[in-house]
């Protein structure tokens, strides 16, 4: 089986792959598993690029396949390309980063660089996104928490995900990012314990009928378990 090693962002994530998606890699061939990078002193949060970078060429250099998961929203301006997707639609801005992320590589690590071993990946706007997948289930898991039923829950959810037109597309704001419009919601929910408990009730399939440049990520994930 091809090894993949997954860097996250954090703990929500690095839940999500150890629980879930290294499970459905497993029957395409693929061990998967996360880890943290370093954060130079920060708590939570992606690195600064310098760091960030050579997180991912060290791992690189270990020789197995590698990959990241980290949050458009909380990706830092010093990013390959974060600071000009400005003007980009929302549906080509994390693409246009990933992009700009493998080049960066390339240009550090030179002949050494193998485009095939590397699959960059930045969540829209953030992994709470995948939530919005299943209304009814998101509504499930979040109403015991807080004082809103599941149904009042399952309406307010469906008009932000409604405003939004799709998962992926719900704000990249401080105050309209996805974990944000949940917990100003309910109060009890905690997106590093809640977050992988509704994904995994959600389920790959349906998220990744809902989220499309998940879908296309995981679709590259599996691909790795064929490749020499």
């Amino acid at each position: 089986m091809n090894k993949l090693v997954v860097m996250v962002e954090g703990e929500t994530e690095q839940t999500f792959v150890r629980d879930q998606l290294s499970g459905h890699l497993a029957l395409f061939g693929v061990t998967a598993w996360p880890i943290l990078p370093g954060r130079g002193g920060r708590l939570q949060g992606v690195r600064k690029w310098a760091g960030a970078r050579a997180d991912i060429i060290r791992s690189l250099n270990s020789g197995n396949f590698v990959t990241t998961m980290f949050d458009f929203y909380g990706v830092p301006e010093d990013w390959p390309g974060r600071s000009d997707t400005g003007s980009l639609p929302w549906s080509s801005r994390a693409e246009f980063v990933e992009t700009k992320i493998a080049e960066d590589i390339g240009v550090a690590m030179g002949n050494r660089f193998n485009p095939d071993r590397f699959v960059p990946y930045l969540q829209l706007h953030e992994f709470e996104a995948l939530a919005f997948s299943n209304i009814e289930s998101l509504a499930s898991v979040t109403a015991p928490l807080g004082t809103i039923s599941s149904e009042k829950l399952v309406k307010s959810f469906t008009e932000i995900l409604d405003e939004a037109g799709t998962p992926e597309a719900i704000n990249d704001s401080y105050d309209t990012c996805p974990s944000r419009r949940i917990s100003k919601l309910v109060a009890g929910y905690r997106k590093r314990v809640h977050g992988p408990i509704v994904t995994r009730r959600i389920g790959l399939s349906a998220i990744r009928e809902k989220c499309k440049h998940f879908a296309g990520w995981l679709e590259k994930l599996e691909s790795i378990g064929t490749a020499s």
